[in-house]
């Protein structure tokens, strides 16, 4: 049979009509799920924030591209590592509509915005904040993390410390939540006495950095252990420098990250500082996947809590995909059990906790340089990796 043109021209019309039909049909029938990431692009450990928020676009990525069914949206909002203002951040969240949390960094920060959001039934999956505050929080049952309470990471630094040889340390710590508990479970663990045991405000413009160090220095103190974020943490150690101080510093998650040079005025001040963090896991696929996809977005590698968030965000989407007009936060209890991330294989307690995999001891070297060499685990102690 022979077509005429208009004809022809009909027909493909009609096709391309179709087609476009199709398409449309498909992206509607994709449910949009939204994850929020609580982020703290302000505060005293902003120098952190580029990595948390590189390994969400990772996670997010990789949640489009394995289902078809959702279309994963990352709202990143900031937290200032503040709970009031978390608290701010959280409602916006909510008012949002997303279906879960991720976050907050600081301990602080995550308990300011679980009193929002549990009420509005939306839970949070913290992958930094470590207080042991956060195990008892007032929750119902909405607030997880994918990072040990600091319970056990003053076990691990309190072993650190003493096996250095150096003298009963000073213990300098932020008198918020995260500051508070790490300094009063290292002081538990801590087999003498302490040099001296000084708190501070973290806030910028309440602390005297050089008030701080001359106790170092009066106390005649041969070491001391900052429980300190970026800010206030590369203002102490400045001090300490200018007094003449000449004693080995220690450190914990706070102050555990490459861009903890970029908080300096002074960055001759950062060499010899050995602080810990939490170990990633065990090599693994999920974890050498991150890796890859995370280096290759332009990641720092020496960023501290990235499996984490990448982990986090992962988690809470399954849980969306689980049962996403149902219970999110009784869905993260299920896929909670044995999972395997890029920053180990965890599994949430009745409270939301986990065990986690043990901590990294790392070191700053001279011109910024930044290693792990060592592990401790809960059952080999100190160990080199």
């Amino acid at each position: 049979m022979k077509f005429t043109k208009p004809f022809v021209f009909l027909l493909i019309a009609m096709v391309g009509f179709a087609s476009l039909a199709v398409a449309c049909s498909s992206s509607d029938d994709m449910e949009v799920a939204k994850i929020g990431l609580m982020s703290p692009q302000t505060g005293p450990i902003a120098q952190y924030a580029p990595g948390f928020e590189t390994a969400g676009d990772v996670a997010v990525a990789e949640l489009n591209a394995d289902n078809e069914d959702f279309q994963f949206e990352l709202i990143v909002v900031d937290s200032g590592c503040d709970g009031t203002q978390a608290a701010t951040a959280a409602q916006s969240l909510i008012d949002s509509g997303v279906d879960v949390i991720v976050g907050a960094a600081c301990s602080g920060a995550t308990l300011g915005a679980i009193a929002v959001a549990a009420p509005a039934g939306v839970p949070m999956v913290s992958y930094a904040s470590t207080s042991p505050a956060i195990t008892n929080a007032d929750d119902n049952g909405h607030l997880f993390r994918v990072v040990p309470s600091d319970a056990q990471q003053a076990v691990a630094l309190s072993l650190v410390v003493e096996q250095a040889n150096v003298g009963d340390p000073a213990v300098l710590y932020m008198t918020n939540e995260y500051g508070s508990g790490l300094a009063d479970n290292f002081e538990s663990n801590w087999a003498a006495s302490l040099c001296a045991q000084v708190g501070y405000d973290p806030t910028e413009g309440s602390y005297d950095a050089s008030a701080l160090a001359q106790a170092v220095v009066d106390g005649g103190c041969e070491s001391v252990v900052l429980m300190s974020y970026a800010t206030d943490g590369a203002a102490i150690m400045e001090a300490l420098l200018a007094q003449g101080y000449d004693g080995s510093i220690f450190g914990a998650d706070g102050l555990a990250d490459s861009a903890f040079a970029d908080a300096f005025t002074d960055v001759e001040a950062l060499p010899g500082l050995v602080a810990t963090r939490p170990r990633p896991g065990e090599e693994s696929s999920s974890k050498s996947a991150f890796e890859t996809a995370y280096s290759a977005a332009g990641g720092d590698t020496g960023g501290i809590y990235t499996h984490e968030t990448y982990d986090a965000i992962k988690l809470a989407g399954a849980a969306v995909i689980s049962d996403p007009d149902g219970d999110i936060a009784a869905a993260l209890s299920n896929i909670g059990v044995a999972y395997a991330g890029a920053s180990g294989t965890h599994t949430f307690d009745a409270a939301g906790d986990v065990l986690g995999t043990g901590y990294e001891v790392c070191e700053f070297g001279s011109g910024g340089s930044f290693a792990c060499p060592q592990v401790w685990t809960a059952d080999g102690g100190v160990s080199n990796q």
